[in-house]
């Protein structure tokens, strides 16, 4: 029966008239590939969450797309200038600048003070296209993971996700990564993060 079903909806004069033609004209949409560690970094924010008693709404997320090492910040606000101080102070001033910074065109991430960093620290600042968070696809998919770790974390007590979040943080980083079969620790740092349950 379903495929009586399906037979008849694909022939159907009336519905085939409404719906206009389906070919799609436009290319495939292609994986943004990186052959090494920093070569392309995503950023996202997530939120707003509950606010905590610091003040914070929402976590700004940076997605190593070769080693998948993902890294999260709590923040108060989502301001440009926000966003560069804890750029260039939590993660550049740790890591190195990343070659491409990519995001989607949230005015937090296309405002000048942000670009201005880019120019100086010599990154290439790219943007997904409008209506399509698959272009983020990076750090969009790590923002499911995030709610659903935090959720676990701070279950009674949602006010204090950003006391959990370096938690998360280490448990994520920690774990295999299902598409490179290794740790994002191994991958970014070549070395496994010593955990609590390490040390005896």
């Amino acid at each position: 029966m379903s495929g009586d079903v399906h037979t008849w909806c694909r022939t159907c004069t009336q519905c085939a008239r409404r719906k206009g033609p389906t070919k799609n004209n436009r290319a495939p949409m292609q994986a943004m590939a990186a052959g090494y560690p920093l070569q392309r970094v995503g950023m996202d924010i997530l939120g707003p969450l509950e606010k905590t008693p610091s003040g914070n709404r929402y976590v700004l997320v940076l997605t190593d797309y070769f080693t998948k090492w993902t890294a999260a910040f709590p923040l108060a606000n989502m301001e440009a200038s926000t966003v560069a101080k804890v750029l260039v102070e939590k993660y550049v001033a740790y890591f190195g600048a990343p070659d491409c910074l990519h995001s989607d065109q949230g005015r937090s991430f296309e405002a000048s003070v942000v670009l201005e960093m880019c120019r100086l620290f010599g990154i290439k600042k790219t943007r997904s296209s409008p209506y399509h968070p698959q272009g983020n696809g990076q750090a969009e998919r790590f923002n499911r993971t995030l709610l659903d770790m935090l959720s676990i974390m701070v279950d009674g007590n949602p006010g204090q996700w950003d006391d959990m979040l370096p938690f998360v943080m280490l448990a994520y980083n920690s774990s295999v990564h299902e598409s490179t079969g290794v740790t994002p620790a191994i991958a970014m740092l070549g070395r496994e993060l010593r955990l609590p349950l390490d040390v005896q």
